[in-house]
């Protein structure tokens, strides 16, 4: 059964750790996915009922959000089509910068479609716990990935990783063939 897996991709083996340095630079893209996510303000309306979390918040949205609205594009597309789709960068870099995107995207799309959803509001009692749940589970799996990028490791998301693994791998629009 596992050789029929079609969507199963090998991830390159590394023999050894990776520089400290890269290891550093691999954790940027979370940080800065993190950093220009929502999710201080998921958790907002949560810690507001407990007062030794309330300062908290301001920690999560920084600097980042003080940048046009347009930086968001310019980063994504300038991060893929230089350093993603770039053979001569480490396929490690190139792997994290893939997931700090992908991980950004996915939770902007959680945010558009539970947007259809009626229950889900902000001052409700079920959409301060939904949203706090959602931007716990964000933060916690970007720190995973931290972790996993400062220990000289791939991060295994499902469907996400995969779909960095493929991003980093194929070039659909060259000359490039997949197999």
């Amino acid at each position: 059964a596992y050789k029929d897996d079609v969507f199963k991709f090998r991830y390159p083996v590394i023999t050894e750790k990776p520089e400290w340095w890269l290891r550093t630079l691999a954790c940027v893209p979370y940080l800065l996915a993190l950093q220009i996510s929502d999710a201080g303000y998921f958790l907002h309306p949560f810690l507001e009922h407990c007062e030794m979390f309330e300062n908290l918040i301001y920690f999560v949205p920084g600097a980042i959000k003080r940048l046009p609205p347009w930086f968001s594009m310019i980063y994504c597309y300038f991060g893929y089509i230089g350093i993603v789709k770039n053979k001569d960068w480490s396929h490690y870099i190139r792997f994290h910068l893939m997931m700090g995107m992908l991980l950004e995207t996915a939770l902007q799309l959680i945010w558009y479609t539970s947007n259809f959803l009626p229950l889900i509001h902000y001052n409700g009692c079920f959409g301060m716990h939904y949203w706090a749940g959602i931007g716990f589970g964000y933060i916690l799996v970007l720190f995973e990935c931290v972790r996993c990028a400062l220990g000289g490791r791939y991060a295994h998301i499902p469907f996400i990783s995969d779909a960095a693994y493929i991003h980093t791998v194929f070039n659909v629009g060259g000359f490039q063939r997949p197999f």
